[in-house]
């Protein structure tokens, strides 16, 4: 299996990947590419587990940036974007535009990988496993008789489809097995087998039967604009989390009153939007000050804090431990 990315930012133009027959791999592999250039920074971690691989970026690209995909094989992808956006048009007109906004997922089966993606934010963070349909085979069983039935459908018609129609808001509790999964510290072995039973883990709760998909039966409780109002107000949340927000300046952005926006707010995202504020500076600050090097009086002030000491006590409350020993 193939898949070749063009694009004006590698050196080489362009970069192609190759990968094992469905991703067989007996031997646990790990690689790591750090990328420090003019154009693009960070690093890609591959992670070549059995039947699947996981990709792990984290990158500062310049904003509005495109790739052209090629690749010779069917391949299923469950994608959360973390941070930034993901845009993916194919050069096949019959199948779906595919688009995954920061903090949202989705899962998409590619017949035959080929097309553009577009990025538009200039700070990229996402998981991705990539696998195909042996995995299901294997999960599910040979006659699929547990599989969704959205995804059977797909199957059966041999052609791209996603998931669902709009990618999902990442749940706090999905958030945290994401994190524990991309901070994995065992080694070797163990951590191919961690891995495994952790992605096949997460994989069950979308690959089963709807029935038993407890986001699908959450969002049955909102209509259609109710939703949209929310991830309006989330990608608000995202750009502004630094400045003071208040309940009544949301409102108006969803559509809705106050009540209702909490209400419906905690219904997508699992949390309320006070925590989901505190989340998102937290995870800001934790990077500033353990990658970017800022002390902890620097990074409370970037990222909204008037009084360091409110921020320690909220980041110790959050993680467990002070900002300080970051440095």
């Amino acid at each position: 299996m193939e898949l070749r990315l063009e694009s004006s930012l590698f050196e080489e133009n362009a970069v192609v990947k190759t990968f094992s027959k469905d991703f067989r791999a007996e031997i646990f592999n790990e690689e790591t590419i750090i990328i420090d250039r003019v154009e693009i920074k960070g690093n890609v971690r591959q992670l070549h587990l059995d039947r699947f691989c996981l990709v792990i970026q984290d990158l500062q690209v310049p904003a509005g940036y495109t790739m052209n995909i090629s690749g010779n094989s069917p391949v299923f992808k469950l994608h959360f974007e973390l941070e930034g956006d993901y845009n993916y048009t194919p050069a096949d007109p019959a199948a779906p535009v595919m688009s995954i906004p920061a903090g949202h997922f989705n899962i998409f089966y590619l017949t035959r990988p080929e097309g553009c993606l577009n990025f538009k934010a200039p700070s990229r963070k996402t998981l991705e496993v990539l696998f195909t349909e042996e995995l299901l085979k294997k999960i599910i069983g040979f006659d699929y008789s547990g599989l969704s039935s959205k995804l059977k459908a797909g199957l059966n018609k041999n052609r791209a489809f996603l998931l669902w129609e709009q990618s999902r808001p990442i749940p706090a509790e999905l958030q945290q097995h994401i994190r524990e999964i991309i901070s994995c510290w065992y080694c070797g072995h163990i951590k191919k087998i961690y891995l495994e039973a952790r992605i096949t883990a997460l994989l069950v709760n979308f690959l089963v039967d709807d029935t038993s998909n407890t986001s699908e039966i959450e969002d049955k409780n909102l209509s259609k604009t109710e939703h949209e109002g929310i991830l309006r107000v989330e990608e608000h949340i995202r750009e502004n989390f630094r400045e003071f927000i208040t309940i009544a300046e949301l409102a108006p952005i969803a559509g809705l009153n106050t009540s209702k926006l909490k209400q419906c707010f905690k219904k997508v995202y699992s949390t309320t939007i006070f925590k989901y504020i505190t989340r998102l500076r937290m995870e800001s600050a934790k990077t500033l000050i353990k990658d970017d090097k800022l002390s902890v009086s620097e990074a409370a002030y970037k990222v909204g804090y008037k009084n360091p000491q409110h921020f320690t006590v909220a980041f110790k409350k959050y993680y467990g431990i002070l900002p300080s020993s970051l440095n």
